[in-house]
């Protein structure tokens, strides 16, 4: 069972990084969902063969093989119709030459698709972390970990606001590529909605909510969504030579049991993808308003640096463009309150002094 959950450590959460809640769920929690999901559906020993096939005039193992090598189909017109008379399940009858097929080949490439799908999640992470070149880590020279020695931190805010001063506004085209990565996560995820849809041969979108509405629905008359797209029971088609040389056509009822699993996947991954995209949208919203709104960045670094006093985060935001806050921003995500204010407290002192040099520069020239 371990092996099936081995990739949950990648849930596991790192320091000094240049992150939010939003981006954990695309690169780490989505990433790992799709993974497992991939994992569970070669499973085996929970779900038996994926596919077994009736017959006695053609070995099973044969027959299994080409099955779901070659596909199975379900016959549309017998999906509503009741069972008995000629049906034997939902969507398994005697089929005539004209009868529209459903052809199901999909389950064959499911655990390659999802694992697929689970890259596409983490292809935003993994930009960002080449275009990010490990600079934060080396901005933050260790002040995330915790130091009774006050020199040594003192030394450590010194390097770092020097840092920021000799860097100021220069800082913009870093954050923009962060904000580009975060819109990405909203291209990837609704990217996967529709990508899944036409994998599924167009059921996937509206496969929630019918699945939801099943319980609604005429107790005698109403049929599983799950089962249309994911059938348990299907047909096949096997045609050998017979002992006189002519062609035997075989038509066979083959099991899926790998669906068992492929439908409780797909329905948890619906629901999943369809709150993974509010929440996504909503995320962006928000990012918007701060890059847009100088008052809104005001707002949060007083909040995320209230240690430091007003007048230094006045100081602060006045000084810095939108680049400087958002390192600025994250640099008080992965430090102590008090020693991010001490920090806070250093480079607002540099950034007056700085400031007053450059006031002073003209007069000494001028003399």
């Amino acid at each position: 069972m371990l092996k099936y959950v081995a990739a949950a450590k990648i849930l596991k959460k790192r320091s000094t990084q240049v992150d939010n809640a939003v981006f954990h769920l695309h690169y780490r929690v989505t990433f790992v969902v799709f993974l497992i999901s991939s994992i569970l559906v070669t499973a085996k020993e929970y779900i038996g063969a994926p596919i077994q096939c009736i017959s006695k005039a053609v070995p099973t193992n044969v027959l299994n093989t080409f099955c779901f090598i070659m596909s199975t189909f379900s016959v549309p017109r017998y999906w509503d119709a009741p069972l008995g008379d000629g049906v034997a399940y939902p969507g398994v009858g005697v089929h005539e030459p004209d009868d529209e097929i459903k052809y199901h080949a999909y389950y064959q490439w499911v655990p390659f698709v999802l694992f697929l799908q689970a890259l596409m999640f983490y292809l935003p992470r993994y930009l960002w972390k080449n275009m990010e070149g490990g600079l934060f880590t080396t901005i933050l020279a260790g002040l995330d970990k915790i130091t009774l020695d006050e020199n040594a931190r003192f030394k450590k805010h010194k390097i770092l606001s020097n840092y920021m001063i000799n860097h100021l506004h220069m800082h913009m085209n870093w954050a923009i590529r962060f904000f580009i990565c975060e819109a990405l996560c909203l291209v990837v995820v609704v990217g996967n909605i529709y990508f899944t849809d036409f994998f599924l041969d167009g059921t996937f979108m509206t496969y929630g909510t019918e699945v939801i509405h099943f319980p609604d629905m005429d107790p005698e008359n109403r049929v599983d969504p799950m089962t249309r797209i994911f059938p348990r029971v299907s047909k096949c088609t096997f045609r050998k030579f017979g002992s006189s040389g002519t062609i035997e056509t075989h038509d066979t009822m083959c099991v899926l049991a790998v669906n068992i699993i492929n439908e409780k996947i797909y329905i948890f991954i619906w629901f999943w993808l369809v709150c993974l995209t509010a929440i996504t949208a909503a995320w962006l919203v928000y990012r918007v308003l701060i890059i847009i709104s100088a008052d809104v960045r005001v707002k949060l670094l007083e909040y995320r640096g209230r240690w430091a006093g007003k007048a230094n985060l006045e100081m602060i935001s006045r000084k810095c463009n939108l680049g400087d806050w958002f390192l600025i921003y994250h640099l008080g995500k992965n430090m102590e309150p008090t020693v991010f204010g001490e920090f806070l407290k250093e480079f607002a002192k540099e950034l007056e002094g700085s400031a007053s040099t450059l006031e002073r520069k003209p007069m000494l020239t001028g003399s």
